[in-house]
């Protein structure tokens, strides 16, 4: 049975860099940024010690734009924790 490796954990700034960095990758999200890491207390979830991040636009957001930050974050918290 293969072991999950470790999370990295990353501070704060750094873990918004990278979400930041992520989510640039996508032209839809032009305008966007996350702003904030919302961590979770206690047994919370099984995903990590994260629940959420803020995310503000410089216009308002559309379906797709919500879905692909939605992504972002999922795929990111399964791979990093909050240090």
């Amino acid at each position: 049975m293969n072991m999950p490796l470790p999370k990295q954990a990353l501070s704060e700034d750094a873990l918004l860099q990278l979400l930041n960095w992520e989510l640039a990758a996508y032209d839809e999200c032009a305008g966007c940024r996350f702003t904030a890491v919302k961590p979770m207390h206690g047994d919370e979830g099984a995903d990590g010690n994260w629940a959420d991040a803020r995310l503000e636009a410089d216009h308002p957001l559309d379906l797709a734009e919500h879905f692909i930050a939605r992504r972002v974050v999922s795929e990111t918290r399964r791979l990093f924790d909050l240090a």
